[in-house]
């Protein structure tokens, strides 16, 4: 599987993998981590459909970009790739924050393109708030991660990546995980977590009326049970599955249930 590079309009350029034939199927992966997290699906997925596999900019094999490392630009740079490759009908996955730029797409263009969205282990925000407790940090902790990842970006997605799935990683496959997010660097990195983890999109939640298939691990200790609790209760169209044996990465630690669960929901949507 060929990896190709899109060139955006300020000059940044963003990898991705287009594998398979059939209905659409666009995946998008989480803050400072790669199209990696997604290697136990494309080729499963890609037996029946198309699967479009992308690094945001910055991440993954997509080059270093000094600038536009925000939520918002992520949905556009998405969107100017889907324009390119002239999709429609288009099945889109985001796991973690790629979720959020979901979401950011269907407020800046609509869900023309789609036809269902797909969110793996994501709340309407990650923020902690009086009003929402089911963020991952609030504003002063927030002020620490932001501190510890400049200080050492490496430690901190040591200390991080274990909290992302229900059973121990071998050490090796630790070490493959944690050098695939060094990859994005500390500046870039940090810049698009803190933006990530400042957004809120539960005023939106109530407008999208695309039908959401929500999936969540069982063992989550990133993104709380409840975020998903209260999508499925808000979103006006939404299936909402709890993988027993997963934590916050259910594409990876089950991916065989996972991979015919997507390959089900495209086929009804």
């Amino acid at each position: 599987m060929s990896t190709n590079q899109f060139e955006l309009a300020d000059g940044a350029r963003i990898a991705y993998t287009d594998s398979g034939n059939g209905r659409p199927l666009l995946l998008l992966h989480g803050v400072c981590m790669s199209r990696a997290f997604f290697e136990r699906n494309v080729d499963a997925l890609s037996r029946d459909h198309r699967v479009i596999s992308v690094d945001f900019r910055s991440h993954g094999d997509s080059p270093a970009a000094e600038g536009g490392h925000t939520v918002a630009q992520y949905a556009r740079d998405v969107h100017r790739l889907l324009e390119h490759l002239d999709l429609d009908a288009v099945t889109a996955a985001g796991w973690s924050m790629g979720a959020l730029v979901l979401w950011d797409y269907l407020v800046q263009f609509g869900a023309d393109r789609f036809s269902s969205v797909v969110v793996v282990s994501q709340g309407p925000s990650d923020l902690t708030q009086v009003d929402w407790p089911h963020g991952i940090a609030d504003l002063p902790q927030l002020g620490g991660f932001l501190e510890a990842m400049q200080a050492d970006f490496r430690g901190f997605f040591d200390g991080f990546v274990p909290m992302m799935f229900k059973d121990e990683l071998a050490a090796e496959q630790q070490g493959r995980f944690v050098k695939a997010i060094c990859g994005v660097g500390a500046n870039a990195g940090t810049v698009i977590f803190v933006d990530q983890t400042l957004q809120d999109y539960r005023s939106q939640i109530s407008r999208f009326t695309i039908p959401h298939l929500l999936i969540w691990g069982a063992d989550e200790k990133v993104i709380k049970q409840a975020s998903g609790e209260w999508l499925a209760k808000n979103l006006p169209d939404a299936e909402y599955q709890v993988f027993d044996n997963s934590g916050h990465c259910p594409m990876w630690e089950e991916a065989d249930r996972f991979n015919a669960t997507l390959g089900d929901w495209v086929s009804r949507h």
